[in-house]
């Protein structure tokens, strides 16, 4: 990956080889922690998957804001990525899958939001219909609450994140009547840190 020193939200999904709660459990009290302490670190959200177009086992997804990419890649070279890993790699099923995107801070509302929509889409149309949900999004809920970009790693990937106080997302009901290749995820927020300076 490029030097990069703009704020990067850092989108991490992982299938679960335990059940949920014992993964939130290791998150609270050894991940976060280890999280809130890097250099670098503006804010970690984690939750479950509570329903997906493409979920097969129990997973969790991780949300992150970096001040740019060399902090994450910092993170992943220095000592604290040690203790990180040799606590959640027993607890997961196969390897996460990491996204990097040009999300900047999220606002205060949508952080502490219980609810979350992730649609991710790679054809032109599927692409197009994102802004649209998000236009209807926003409407709604406000400009605060929701966030789209390309995926750093596949500029063919958009991903629109919606923010809100309910699990029922109306301005995605284009995507769920299956006319769409668009995935979704629904995530119940469990954990929310902001690092202290």
């Amino acid at each position: 990956m490029a030097s990069n020193t703009n704020i990067v939200g850092e989108l991490v999904y992982t299938s679960l080889s335990v059940p949920p709660e014992q993964y939130q459990d290791v998150y609270r009290s050894t991940l976060e922690p280890i999280l809130l302490a890097r250099p670098g670190l503006i804010l970690a959200m984690a939750g479950i998957v509570t329903a997906s177009t493409d979920q097969q086992t129990p997973s969790v997804v991780s949300l992150v804001n970096w001040e740019s990419v060399d902090a994450h890649v910092a993170f992943i070279a220095g000592p604290a990525a040690k203790p990180f890993f040799e606590a959640s790699v027993p607890l997961m099923s196969a390897a996460p899958t990491v996204e990097h995107y040009g999300i900047s801070v999220l606002s205060t509302p949508a952080v502490e939001s219980p609810y979350t929509h992730l649609l991710k889409a790679t054809n032109e149309s599927d692409r197009e219909l994102l802004v649209t949900i998000r236009e209807k999004h926003v409407a709604t809920e406000g400009a605060d609450m929701a966030a789209i970009s390309d995926c750093v790693e596949d500029a063919s990937l958009k991903t629109l994140i919606l923010f809100s106080n309910s699990d029922k997302f109306e301005a995605t009901a284009d995507v769920s009547n299956g006319s769409t290749s668009i995935k979704s995820f629904t995530i119940e927020w469990y954990a929310r840190g902001v690092r202290s300076e």
